[in-house]
């Protein structure tokens, strides 16, 4: 079936386009990957929210997808009606402005998007050269070079910027925001390479402090222990080595 967005949802969409108290559900793989994120902040914002996965793929929801791609949020106001929303992108733009995680004004946004650009450059290089890679030569080289150049540079400027800030848990004033979750989220991934040789509370404070504070959040705590979680953690290493 073709679908296209329909613009007889415009309505429907603005009403609610700042509404917290709607239900979300985010269709995605069993991975991290390009939905790691969208599950992040709405475990982390206290969301109403849950999981799905894929039951047949090729042959069924393929076929119902706005470009034939995953993740889909599909939010369900109080009153009953479905929102859809595709794209990572755009997904993960909506829940932020809906959520409060841009800042209080134009020069705050501005910086949470710079940093967060530079956290999803390094999540992006480990997705596409390290877990696509096909090459086990050239996978190789590309884990050497994220490890012993990539993290180490990214610490470096990172923590400056944190430091920057007051060593708070924040990128930007004393509020959560789209970087600080997006961080956390690179660093799980970090981890599973490094473990906390080179980004930890003595060698990297700021970029600690971040770590700790959103692992704080009780919504945010829960999901992270939940089996469900635990079972995403096992797709990522058994389809992407990490």
């Amino acid at each position: 079936m073709t679908r296209t967005i329909d613009n007889t949802t415009r309505s429907l969409f603005n009403e609610n386009a700042h509404k917290q108290d709607n239900a979300f559900k985010v269709l995605y793989f069993k991975v991290h990957a390009m939905g790691g994120n969208i599950r992040a902040i709405l475990a982390a914002s206290g969301a109403k929210w849950e999981c799905a996965f894929p039951k047949d793929w090729m042959n069924e929801e393929k076929k119902t997808t706005l470009f034939g791609v995953l993740p889909n949020l599909f939010e369900t106001t109080t009153t009953g009606e479905t929102i859809e929303v595709a794209e990572s992108d755009a997904i993960e733009n909506y829940l932020c402005k809906k959520f409060n995680l841009l800042g209080v004004d134009a020069f705050d946004e501005m910086k949470i998007r710079a940093f967060s650009s530079s956290i999803q450059s390094l999540s992006n290089f480990v997705l596409i050269k390290i877990g696509g890679m096909k090459d086990p030569d050239v996978k190789a080289a590309m884990r050497t070079q994220f490890i012993e150049s990539l993290v180490p540079r990214f610490a470096t400027y990172h923590e400056r910027h944190l430091e920057a800030n007051g060593r708070n848990g924040h990128y930007v004033g004393d509020k959560l925001s789209y970087a600080d979750i997006k961080l956390v989220v690179l660093l799980v991934t970090i981890f599973s390479f490094t473990g906390e040789t080179q980004i930890n509370k003595q060698v990297t404070p700021a970029i600690w402090a971040v770590w700790e504070k959103v692992n704080a959040i009780p919504s945010y705590a829960k999901w992270i222990k939940s089996e469900e979680y635990q079972g995403i953690v096992d797709g990522n290493l058994q389809l992407l080595g990490y």
